[in-house]
Order: structure tokens, then sequence, then C-alpha cells
């Protein structure tokens, strides 16, 4: 190979390189176009949107589901695999206890958790969204092994309300382990 030839050959791989560069900076400058990073004054907002999320799912690990409805607007609306609860009545109705007899057949120390992952959210002055990646952990007793149940995503819009985060608007997405109660209306999504 000539000196020529290995110069041609470098500055054609030169070329190269500057374009999948180029390429790479606009996809990361596209992706990075929608992140907003975590400032002084948004700290506070995001560590109390997060305890809501963290609290929501608490109170429901420890069977309160009655409460439930609490963290949501007056007007909340609740999506779960595209079955619609508006206002708090309706939510509450959603996550009503399941009957005596079931609670009474689950009652050998077997308790479930949910676990969040991943939690974007994003403060834009009183409002807010938050997305975050959920696994049901389930534990069937001392000695035995820990099981998934479930895994999927949530988005939620949330709304300051007198100095309090609310959830206006929660979309909850399956990807595994869907209860049958919600076969019906489901239908696979990335965001409703």
């Amino acid at each position: 190979m000539t000196l020529s030839n290995i110069a041609r050959n470098g500055k054609a791989l030169g070329v190269a390189a500057a374009v999948a560069l180029a390429a790479l900076t606009s996809v990361a400058a596209i992706a990075a176009s929608d992140y907003k990073p975590v400032t002084q004054a948004t700290l506070l907002d995001r560590i109390q949107i997060e305890d809501l999320l963290v609290h929501f799912y608490y109170d429901m690990s420890q069977g309160n589901r009655g409460a439930l409805a609490t963290y949501f607007t007056d007007d909340g609306l609740l999506d779960v695999d595209s079955t619609i609860a508006r206002g708090r009545a309706e939510i509450t109705k959603l996550y009503a206890p399941e009957g005596a007899a079931t609670r009474a057949a689950n009652e050998q120390r077997r308790r479930g958790h949910m676990l969040l992952n991943n939690p974007v959210i994003t403060i834009d002055g009183d409002r807010a969204t938050a997305e975050v990646i959920w696994t049901g952990v389930m534990n069937d007793g001392v000695g035995k092994a820990p099981s998934l149940y479930e895994q999927g995503r949530e988005y939620s819009e949330l709304r300051k309300v007198n100095g309090q985060w609310l959830i206006s608007k929660r979309c909850i997405s399956s990807d595994s382990g869907t209860p049958d109660r919600f076969d019906a209306t489901y239908k696979p999504r990335d965001r409703c």
C-alpha cells in the first residue's frame, strides 16, 4: 500500500468517524432535550412526589385500600389497563378490599410488596409528571422464596393543591401478571 493510499483511507475513515459522531450527538441531543435536571428549586417537590408514590403502594400493601383515593385530586382519573375510574368515589370502589372469604384464605402470613424503580419525575411549577416501573413481589411465608407476580409501568400527572401534591391522572399499564379482572379492558400500550 502506498503512502497516498494510506492517506486517502485515513481521510475516508476520518470522515466516516465524523459523520458517525455527528449522528450520535444529534440522537443524544434529542434524547437529552426532554431531560430537566433537578434543581434546588425543584428538589423538595421531587422528594414529596416520590414519597407520595411510595406511600400509595405502602398503604396498598398494608391493606389500607380505602385510603388510596385520598392521594388523588377530587376530579382525579385512574386508568388501570383501560379500566377507568373518575373521581374519588369511583377510585375507592376500584380499590375496594377483597371479600372476607378471600382475605381469610390469604391470612397465612402472605404479604405482597410493590417495588418502584427508575422514577422519572419532571416538575413544572405546580404541575408535574412521574413515570416509574413497578414490580409486585409476593412472600408466601418465612422460609419460602419470594416470587414476582406482576410488573408494569405507570405514568402520573400531578397537581399541587394547597401545598400538597396529588395525582390528577394516573395510568397503570401491566406488562405481565395482569389480574384477571382487567382482562376485558387490557390493551398493550406505552402510555395512556
